[in-house]
């Protein structure tokens, strides 16, 4: 599938690329779309035997699709989709065909990172939408104290801020920042009745409570140090699985860098990881019964150099993957030639997988150049 972008949108991304990317200085129009063209290709994804591949949605619809949800029969998703003062990101909606609708449109929201719905056991906001975001936009508000905010998304209100993260451990003087994944735990599970989000700034994961408590959960501090990316939980409740990159956040990571680790109700880190041989993982997912041959599995997308900061002119190298652990941990490809990718869901049946590409909240280059692929088990 190939967008062509014309009109209105033609004429809004030459502003971004002759005023945004490179100052003053005006480009000749055919030097913009040359330019504009190679910065929104569609990579070419190829998928290891057993999977089918087609780009779902292609570059020129998001900045940055995040983190998917389904809800009934509608996958929610974050989009670090432009900035209103100290406002931005916002989370739209889409069928299971692709098409999109704002569902908490731009100006409701500081920066967000990851969300998650709220269960019928938080009472009066069962329904409204928990996240972990910037309490500023760019980069100042990436290295700064997160907060936790809450939103009606059937309000046209904007978000309420729950509590500030307070600091925590000994990475980077304990500051919050660096927002990633957030999710509830499973309801009857050891985690239930927790929103769970992660700050990889610190080294950390932090527990908001039906009351507005938030405290923090795990800091990464001990034997396994890293910095955690995303976060799923095991079949029977009693686990949370988080992929983390040793070292911290700044440091760039190598082959080995990356793993996944198992982290029980109370907070206690399993030394042993669960999977091992990753660069830097990011989004995690336990596949459901009858995905394929491949149910209870744990998918990881893995991002081998995120290239921050973000060229301007020129592609991201395709070095992105997506691959699966069976339960003896070994890792297998399902994917390759993905930029950044990032949030993982099953919907009917086949994997779609968000790749944020040259950009994010803190980045530069403002580009809806973000896409989202699926991919299908075939029975091979």
């Amino acid at each position: 599938m190939k967008k062509v972008l014309t009109g209105v949108r033609y004429i809004i991304l030459t502003a971004i690329l002759s005023l945004g990317v490179f100052g003053t200085t005006v480009f000749a129009d055919e030097e913009v779309k040359n330019l504009m063209e190679r910065l929104m290709a569609a990579p070419t994804i190829e998928a290891a035997e057993g999977f089918g591949v087609e780009m779902l949605i292609p570059p020129g619809e998001f900045y940055d699709p995040l983190w998917l949800h389904a809800q009934g029969d509608a996958i929610w998703l974050n989009d670090d989709g432009g900035e209103e003062g100290e406002k931005g990101s916002k989370i739209v909606s889409i069928n299971p065909d692709g098409h999109i609708a704002d569902l908490v449109g731009l100006g409701r929201l500081l920066p967000v990172t990851g969300y998650d719905v709220a269960p019928s056991s938080f009472g009066e906001f069962a329904g409204h939408i928990y996240s972990i975001a910037q309490a500023r936009v760019a980069a100042p508000g990436a290295t700064a104290n997160h907060v936790i905010q809450r939103v009606d998304p059937n309000s046209q209100d904007e978000a309420s801020v729950v509590c500030t993260l307070t600091e925590t451990g000994n990475t980077n003087a304990g500051v919050s920042g660096f927002g990633v994944d957030a999710r509830f735990g499973p309801d009857g599970s050891a985690f239930a009745d927790r929103f769970f989000a992660i700050t990889a700034f610190n080294n950390s994961i932090y527990q908001v409570s039906a009351d507005n408590t938030c405290s923090p959960f795990v800091t990464f501090d001990g034997t396994i140090n890293g910095a955690p990316m995303g976060l799923a939980f095991s079949a029977d409740g009693q686990s949370m699985f988080v992929t983390l990159k040793t070292g911290g956040i700044l440091e760039p990571p190598s082959e080995g860098s990356g793993m996944v680790v198992r982290v029980s109700s109370d907070g206690a880190v399993d030394e042993k990881p669960v999977v091992e041989g990753l660069f830097q993982p990011m989004g995690i997912m336990r596949a459901p019964g009858g995905f394929g041959t491949y149910g209870g599995q744990l998918f990881i997308t893995d991002v081998a150099n995120i290239q921050a900061p973000v060229p301007m002119t020129q592609a991201l190298k395709t070095d992105g993957r997506v691959l699966r652990a069976g339960e003896d941990g070994k890792l297998h490809l399902v994917a390759s030639g993905f930029m950044n990718p990032v949030g993982m869901l099953v919907v009917n049946g086949a994997l779609w997988v968000t790749d944020i590409n040259g950009d994010f909240i803190a980045g530069k280059r403002e580009l809806p150049d973000g896409f989202i692929v699926k991919l299908t088990p075939t029975g091979k």
